[in-house]
């Protein structure tokens, strides 16, 4: 793996630790002082008058439905925040490890190297380790901070996983990362099913009348360039969230219009309607944004039947999709790989 691809400096002294009463083991710098830390993590920081802090964590997750290593961006992107085009590598030694690394800038003056390795225990758990390595900004880069970050990704790549019975704290996984082309990405329970119907995404449970969950999405460019491109945009976007609300396609029903940060904007509307003469509750959904020169609109649609919609547990289900879709990704950093 990562070893046969660098050639680091290996006369820095390193040491063994490890995680969780030996669930995960890895080696640190030898010399680097270590930090209190109160959530069972690993903390340590580099000598010198410029430190780094690398923060080391062990999650286990339980996923009563199964887990599978080519569902690892299940696991090691929990949080839906991976940068664009980053996805899951595999180990070609162990076909039941995942690893990714990348790295993020956060401000103010501060960038962060990211490595996580998953190892899959089948029936139903999985052990995630993360490695973060915090670097401030500094008036004069760090010649050696490229060689520790080459180090630091060798040493993630040897990171070893114990036989040892679970008995670190468990989250138990409810929830999978799902979307309809490279355009939006949101998630939805487990047991939620995919189907395609044309151009739609279509997600359902196999308990019937609990409603359907459609989805499409729309995506055009700007017909101007630069500033005032920009600007058209985003009065048509707008436009587009209040003719939402008020009613597509002339329904009579209840809307309302929300502004997001970074001007991305999210319509609902709600009615009533008739399919094969069966009455339905519809609640729709649009998320929409302005970014790179191109304008993505998503569309989602929720129906159920009109006397399950009265339920408990309806109302728990369309404050779950209200949730999750106000936290979907639209757009271009919704593509995965």
């Amino acid at each position: 793996m990562w070893e046969d691809v660098f050639e680091s400096d290996t006369t820095m002294d390193w040491s063994t630790v490890a995680l969780r009463g030996g669930a995960a083991t890895l080696r640190v710098p030898a010399d680097w002082m270590r930090l209190s830390r109160d959530d069972g993590g690993l903390a340590y920081q580099s000598p010198g008058d410029n430190p780094v802090d690398l923060l080391i964590s062990l999650n286990t997750y339980r996923n009563p439905y199964g887990v599978k290593a080519d569902e690892a961006i299940q696991y090691l992107d929990r949080e839906n925040v991976l940068p664009h085009g980053i996805a899951p590598s595999e180990d070609e030694d162990d076909g039941d490890r995942r690893w990714i690394a990348y790295a993020v800038a956060q401000p103010p003056n501060r960038q962060v190297f990211v490595w996580k390795v998953a190892d899959f225990s089948p029936p139903d758990h999985v052990r995630v380790v993360t490695l973060q390595l915090h670097v401030p900004e500094v008036g004069q880069p760090d010649a050696d901070l490229a060689e520790l970050v080459d180090r630091l990704g060798e040493e993630a790549a040897r990171i070893e996983f114990s036989g040892l019975p679970v008995r670190e704290p468990v989250e138990r996984v409810t929830m999978r990362n799902v979307g309809h082309g490279d355009l939006v990405r949101f998630r939805l329970p487990w047991d939620w099913h995919t189907d395609t119907d044309g151009d739609l995404a279509v997600f359902f449970r196999e308990e019937p009348g609990t409603g359907t969950l459609r989805v499409a999405v729309h995506a055009f460019p700007h017909s101007d360039e630069g500033d005032e491109g920009e600007i058209a945009a985003k009065v048509i976007l707008r436009q587009t969230a209040e003719q939402f609300a008020d009613g597509p396609d002339g329904r009579v029903g209840e809307g309302s219009v929300e502004w997001l940060p970074d001007g991305e904007v999210m319509a609902r509307f709600a009615t009533h309607g008739e399919e094969d003469g069966e009455k339905l509750r519809f609640h729709l959904w649009l998320r929409g944004n302005t970014m790179d020169g191109r304008t993505t609109l998503a569309l989602f649609s929720f129906a159920m039947a009109e006397e399950f919609a009265a339920t408990p547990q309806a109302k728990a289900i369309l404050a779950m999709l209200e949730a999750e879709i106000r936290a979907a990704v639209v757009g271009a950093n919704a593509e995965e790989a």
